[in-house]
Formats: C-alpha cells, structure tokens, sequence
C-alpha cells in the first residue's frame, strides 16, 4: 500500500522535502490550498523531483462558500440543482483543459457527497464518467466516491455502491468519508467495517482503490488490498469534514501543540509527556523502530531534554508522513492471512506498549490509540468473516 501527500495549507514545502528525499511520491492538489496561478509551477515542480500529481476538484459541497475554491473557473457560479442533477459537461471540460495544463496522467473526477446511494446517485455517477470520456479521451479516470457518515455506518448501501460500481466505464476509485461523531480517530467499528468491505469490493472488480483524507488508523485497508491512502500534516488532511470546506472568518490567535508521533503506539504525544517520560528513564519506549528513525525526530532522543530539542511544527509534520509512509509499505505482505496476523499482532504489541506507558501516566490524550484498539480489532474480525475466502484465493490478483 501507497502514501500519497493530501495537499493542504503548509504542506507544499514538506511534499517537494520527502519526494525529493524519496525520488518518487504522489501528491492529490487541493485547489482550496493553492491559487490558479501558481498550480502550474507547483507541479512542473514535483514532478522534476520524480513524483506525479492528481487534482482534487474538491466539489464535495458546492453549496457552501468557499472564497479559494471560487478563484477557480470550473468552480459553479450558480444553478447547483443542475449541477446536482448530473449536468457536469461544462465542469468536465473545464477539469479536463486544468488537468493538461498541469501535466497529470490520472483525471480526478468531480463528486458531490451523498447522503443516500439509490438509482439517481447511481445515474449521476455514470453521467460524469461518460462526460470525461468525451471530454478527456487521452486521460485514465479516477472516479470520486464521497461519503456522509451516515452511508459508510449503512451496510446495505455499501453493498448498493459495489453494485452500482461494477457498471461503471472505470478503472479506479477515490473514496473520502466523513468521520462520525466528528472525531479524528474513529471510534465505530462499523465505520471502519464498511470502508474495509467498501475497498475489498472495488478490489474484487480490479479496480484499484486511494482512501482520501486518511491517518493511521487506516493501515488496516491493506487488509482489503487498497493501493494507497492519502495523509497530510494537520488533522484537516487526516480527517473528511465538511467544515474544512467552508470559509470562516475567524481572527483567534492558533495555538497549536506540537504532537510527536510515536509509530508502535499508532499514538501522537505532547512533549511535555516527552519529557516526563525522559525523568521517567521510558523514553527509549517511545523511539522508532530503526526503519522510521530519520532527522526529523532524531533530537528527541539525544541527551537534551525533548522541550529543549529543537523538534518544532515542521519536524512533526515530517516526521509523521515519513513513519506513516514506511507503515504503508509494510502493510501488506505475501498473502492475506499473513497480512490479518501481522495487523492483530500490531494491535498487540501497541496495547502492551500502551498499557505500560498509561499505568506511568504517559498518555496522548485525544491522540491515544488505547480506546480505538479494540474498534480496529472488531473491524478486522468482522471484516475476515465475511471476506477471508475471497480475499486469500484472489489475494495476487487485486
């Protein structure tokens, strides 16, 4: 499984950082996050490093006022009923000019985030993928599947999705969905049940399937075979939710934490627990495994105090996207059964490591895996019921 870098607010520097450091990568643009004029020089950019580019038109509300996305030609000035009717012709051959414009191979298509699957949902997917055929022959389509919550916790329209699917002229998916509850990590074993059956369906039609806006707790798709999950440095890019959409004129001073993400936790840590845990002499439990260490938590571990390290904003950031990308790789192995136990096994070793730390008071507060183990767990014992067949005879094939 892939890592693609969710663009957003501050993250072009870290995305040119870890693709020229890893010579190849995929980043997913965000028009929000970039004006008209500079998104040419932006991806002649990445890609001179060796990585590719997709656009995300981002229509997922067009009904909210968003200033940035509005800079954009192909953005609805008006008349959304049509728009939400299926009439996509103008807006397709608008993505389709921006799309060569800035030299992708894939074509993002637009989608407006469903709150029910039926016939007309089903009708209008099928109108926007016939319009980029006509309007963008030459490119390979990725279809946008957006989801309310609501859909992804309804196992009957997640089922209704794949059927509908298999009729569709396309050869890959972009799936986003909105967390419950508006929490970062989910705590619904459904939810994540439902996304599992979701990717393993669309796998199962040899499509090749990206999860959008995903963190850590996603790992677990590599056990339906997903081809990549998309991530990004604040929260916003880990987490669908419409309020991110939306422009809010908001002038209280940010005063953000700087979290530390510690891999074999799946847990994100303030510093001061940091440097409680150095008093502690159990900071050596929080370092990376050897295959995630980098320079960018390096100084964490060093003779100084974590507070007094120097580990700012920018190596969190950098730092979480390195370990979550060597994560990704690791994810899938030989077969499906290796791939279920060696993702039980994880949760193990996290809750091991967990408990001991939180008996020390070593938390990481609204960022502490402990509660969310067992949610993962349900997810994939639910998840090998239904799909353990299937997925071990056509495991080399998806």
């Amino acid at each position: 499984m892939d890592l693609f870098l969710q663009m957003g607010h501050g993250m072009q520097g870290v995305a040119k950082e870890l693709i020229k450091n890893q010579g190849t990568g995929t980043v997913i643009i965000s028009p929000m996050n970039i004006k008209p004029t500079s998104i040419v020089k932006f991806s002649n950019d990445i890609q001179k490093l060796g990585g590719e580019v997709l656009f995300d038109p981002q229509l997922y509300y067009p009904r909210k006022f968003q200033k940035n996305l509005m800079l954009y030609d192909y953005w609805p000035k008006g008349d959304f009923t049509a728009l939400e009717g299926g009439n996509f012709e103008q807006l397709v051959s608008k993505l389709s000019k921006l799309n060569q414009d800035i030299g992708t191979n894939k074509m993002i298509l637009p989608a407006i985030t469903t709150k029910k699957i039926n016939h007309l949902w089903n009708k209008i997917q099928k109108i926007c993928i016939e319009k980029a055929d006509d309007y963008a022959p030459d490119l390979e389509k990725i279809h946008t599947i957006a989801l309310s919550c609501e859909v992804l916790e309804d196992e009957e329209q997640i089922e209704s999705i794949i059927a509908y699917a298999e009729e569709w002229n396309i050869a890959e998916v972009y799936i986003v969905c909105e967390h419950p509850q508006k929490l970062y990590l989910v705590d619904r074993p459904l939810w994540v049940t439902n996304l599992l059956s979701l990717v393993a369906g669309l796998k199962r039609q040899k499509k090749k399937v990206i999860v959008g806006y995903a963190s850590h707790q996603l790992l677990c798709l590599a056990l339906a075979k997903c081809d990549a999950i998309a991530s990004g440095n604040f929260l916003n890019l880990r987490w669908f939710q419409p309020e991110h959409f939306v422009t809010v004129t908001d002038n209280t001073p940010s005063r953000r934490a700087i979290w530390y993400y510690c891999p074999q936790a799946l847990s994100e840590y303030k510093i001061p627990f940091l440097d409680i845990a150095k008093r502690m002499n159990l900071l050596d439990r929080l370092e990376p495994a050897e295959s995630m260490k980098s320079k960018y938590c390096d100084m964490l571990f060093s003779a100084a105090l974590p507070s007094s390290s120097g580990f700012t904003e920018k190596e969190a950031f950098r730092h979480y996207l390195y370990c979550l990308n060597v994560q990704c790789r690791e994810s899938v192995r030989e077969t499906y059964h290796e791939t279920r136990d060696a993702h039980i096994m994880m949760l193990q070793t996290t809750e091991q490591l967990l408990n001991g730390l939180n008996e020390k008071g070593i938390k990481g507060q609204n960022r502490d895996f402990i509660e969310i183990l067992d949610v993962n767990r349900a997810a994939i014992s639910a998840f090998d019921m239904s799909y353990q067949f299937p997925m071990e005879q056509e495991w080399n094939s998806l």
